[in-house]
């Protein structure tokens, strides 16, 4: 139990930022797709620039620019790429070779946003040290998660009150919520604690694979348990929106069970402290 409470309320604000920044991360593509102008509607009939005539154009267009690196594209239904340099800085566009005009920058504000939330959830601003303190972080998540699990069994009478959420129960709401989404979200949480151990400390992880599988060269267990957690650590099970907002919904699991297990705690410990010391 003291194992349980002081890892999670000593990691709780950790649990917060990673799983926050984690669904927000899911929402790159999304961006991405909403947000960058890389998107156009071919006109019929027309041919679109190339060559040096779209670098004539685009000098044109971006005066007072040096046009720098372009990416042309073979996609009629996309942009053509370019970076552009003015005193040392740069600045990537998109560029519209049927019309011939500026399509808008490259990375708006939403992208750059995301791209931002992302680095804070890999590396935690902190590059490969940070890496690694995630890799301690998935490490002390599982054991967390375990130790929940072994609180979780009340009993071969009741063991079946942390299965469901009750109306007529003696035990409070937050309690019931904890204990529901500990249970019935405990594999994703374990595999979202091992597969950042492991992205922390991939040589550790590997070593520790090698020691485990007497048979390396098969690809079986545990490798294909590991490429499992990695999976679901980037939400790569399942195809199209609705298996996106899944993951969305999933991925603040962790929140949801911080917040309701600080919410008890508080209640039983923090309240009574205050009223005993009243």
């Amino acid at each position: 139990f003291q194992i349980h409470l002081w890892l999670g309320t000593g990691l709780g604000l950790y649990v917060l930022v990673i799983s926050i920044s984690g669904s927000a991360i899911l929402l790159k593509s999304p961006f991405y797709r909403m947000f960058e102008p890389s998107s156009l509607t071919a006109p019929v009939g027309v041919v679109p620039l190339s060559g040096d005539a779209l670098i004539a154009r685009m000098k044109q267009v971006y005066a007072g620019y040096e046009v720098g690196f372009t990416f042309p594209t073979y996609d009629p239904g996309k942009a053509t790429y370019v970076v552009l340099n003015r005193d040392g800085e740069y600045f990537p566009h998109y560029f519209n070779q049927f019309t011939g005009e500026d399509q808008g920058i490259a990375n708006p504000w939403p992208v750059r946003a995301v791209e931002w939330v992302a680095d804070l959830h890999d590396d935690l601003f902190l590059g490969r040290n940070g890496r690694r303190i995630n890799g301690v972080g998935g490490a002390l998540f599982v054991l967390m998660s375990l130790s929940g699990l072994i609180l979780w069994w009340q009993g071969r009478t009741r063991w079946y009150e942390g299965l469901m959420l009750q109306r007529k129960s003696s035990r409070g709401l937050m309690w019931q919520l904890h204990s529901f989404f500990g249970f019935w979200a405990l594999l994703l949480m374990i595999a979202w604690g091992v597969s950042g151990f492991q992205l922390g400390f991939p040589r550790v992880m590997e070593q520790l694979v090698n020691w485990l599988d007497t048979t390396p060269d098969d690809f079986e267990q545990p490798d294909s348990l590991l490429r499992f957690f990695r999976s679901v650590h980037f939400a790569r099970a399942g195809e199209g929106p609705w298996a996106r907002y899944a993951w969305i919904a999933a991925s603040f699991i962790p929140t949801l069970i911080f917040v309701t297990g600080f919410v008890v705690w508080w209640k039983r410990v923090v309240v009574r402290w205050f009223r005993a010391g009243a």
